[in-house]
């Protein structure tokens, strides 16, 4: 009789607090899991933040956070974690009622990339560790990985010979930044160059005096076509590192500058470009689409958006071909544009391994070394 007693015991206890676990245990229960950083750079340290907040009495003694990200954002500590394609993680908490828990994972970023929190679950148990129950949660943090910015002597001699040509092309428009003096009102002069303090301590008029700067443009246009087979993806990536350390370069010295690929974008899944500017915020504007850019869409649609360039007849605007890739058909279609008047910079990254002509005046060979990765 005593045994009978104790098992109707055992199966009230078993049922009760299973009911009570079924209906009761994600409610007050909250998870943040997010990103520490919105922007980095290839190589800055971050980390994920994962708050669990537990708003009611019931413990949850048994509890995991799964969730996965990119590969490349590579953790400290992989105890929990099997890494395929994605990064996979499946941590184990016990959260007591009324109870948060914050626990930080540390990584380094590898990669140049827009990166997500995805396939986000809570898993918990019931007392008795007899039932699973699982929530599958929604999650918006992403991450920005910008590219690597090159100190590379081959690129900034390039660089700034493209500068002085720039400052060269001089306008007829003044720079309003670029004070220079004063001088003596002339019949002519806007009334908005008069500097008044100035002409409060003379007897006559002074005016503002500017210096004449270019209104010269960059168009730095990307190639993500291979030459060869070797290295595919670390010579794209240069390209892609090249593109960004131009752009920085230009906008440091107050070049407007557009940017534009032959890669899909991650968001839109088209080919995308960033119109000109010259701001602070430009830059990261042009970080970020690189850092989105993901497969080459191949030379075909990459010689189109040259031949639509040939038809612009904007004369203050210089083209940046970044391309490892520089056979006949590409170089005859730049060529073309040259002939036409169009001002061009090539920029082509090659192995250390492999060699390349200058076999074209515009055209500068970039080596870089073969690694290992």
């Amino acid at each position: 009789m005593e045994i009978l007693i104790a098992v109707l015991c055992f199966l009230v206890i078993y049922l009760g607090q299973t009911v009570i676990y079924r209906k009761y245990w994600d409610q007050g229960l909250s998870l943040d899991l997010d990103f520490d950083d919105r922007y980095l750079e290839i190589g800055d340290k971050s980390g994920i933040t994962e708050t669990i907040t537990n708003r009611k009495m019931l413990p949850l003694t048994t509890l995991h956070v799964k969730f996965s990200t990119a590969r490349s954002l590579q953790f400290q500590e992989n105890e929990n974690a099997v890494v395929t394609d994605f990064y996979h993680r499946n941590d184990p908490f016990s959260i007591m009622g009324n109870r948060k828990v914050v626990r930080k994972l540390s990584f380094t970023a590898k990669e140049r990339g827009l990166f997500f929190i995805s396939a986000v679950k809570l898993m918990a148990k019931d007392f008795l560790m007899s039932k699973t129950f699982a929530l599958s949660v929604e999650n918006q943090a992403f991450l920005y990985v910008f590219p690597e910015k090159l100190s590379n002597i081959q690129l900034d001699t390039v660089l700034d010979g493209m500068l002085g040509d720039l400052t060269s092309r001089r306008s007829l428009f003044p720079d309003p930044f670029a004070f220079s003096g004063l001088r003596t009102y002339s019949v002519g002069d806007p009334r908005k160059s008069i500097n008044w303090k100035a002409t409060a301590r003379c007897d006559d008029l002074m005016v503002n005096v500017y210096e004449h700067t270019a209104e010269q443009r960059v168009k730095i246009l990307v190639c993500l076509e291979p030459n060869t087979m070797i290295r595919v993806h670390y010579i794209q990536e240069m390209c892609i590192s090249i593109a960004s350390t131009a752009a920085s370069y230009f906008l440091d010295n107050r070049i407007p500058v557009m940017i534009r690929a032959n890669g899909y974008d991650l968001l839109s899944g088209e080919m995308e470009w960033v119109d000109f500017g010259s701001s602070g915020e430009h830059r990261f504007t042009v970080d970020k689409y690189l850092a989105r850019i993901t497969e080459n869409a191949g030379i075909d649609r990459f010689v189109e958006v040259l031949k639509q360039e040939v038809t612009d007849v904007d004369s203050n605007t210089t083209y940046l071909i970044v391309s490892a890739y520089h056979k006949k058909d590409l170089l005859d279609e730049l060529d073309h544009m040259a002939e036409k008047g169009k001002n061009i910079y090539m920029i082509v990254p090659y192995l250390n391994i492999q060699g390349c002509d200058d076999i074209r005046p515009y055209l500068h060979g970039m080596e870089v070394e073969l690694n290992d990765t």
